[in-house]
């Protein structure tokens, strides 16, 4: 039951659904995680392998991307001399952006400063009054 649970966690990284696929409850592979140090190191293993193929996959959505039809005004797009429907190959600009920030993010997070020169103000204005 516990190989077929880590096999299931690799492949979804779902908790419960792997242990529904074993034939065991969440309660029982927690159990068996908090008390079995072998077993919580291949379920550490498994997610880590999990969470590669997703890194994997969202990296060649960003800069494979995957082909899709060309459609304009909600009709598929023909060529006008081969009569073949168009295609054209969508990437992934988010998921560009998710990519570059996870692993350089010294050069790619967020910026926000926040500056405290001590003085606070609020303004009240007649609306304030019904909120």
């Amino acid at each position: 039951m516990r190989d077929i649970f880590i096999e299931h966690l690799r492949l979804t990284g779902n908790v419960s659904a792997s242990a529904r696929h074993a034939g065991v409850s969440r309660t029982t592979v927690h159990r068996w995680r908090a008390v079995e140090p072998d077993f919580a190191e291949r379920w550490d293993d498994a997610e880590e392998e999990g969470i590669d193929a997703l890194e994997q996959e969202a990296r060649r959505r960003a800069t494979e991307g995957d082909e899709e039809y060309v459609v304009s005004m909600g009709q598929l797009v023909k060529d006008p001399e081969t009569g073949a429907f168009l295609t054209t190959r969508k990437r992934s600009d988010g998921l560009m952006t998710l990519l570059l920030k996870a692993h350089r993010p010294e050069k790619y997070r967020e910026r926000h400063e926040v500056k405290n020169t001590g003085n606070i103000s609020i303004n009240i204005t007649q609306d304030d009054d019904n909120l």
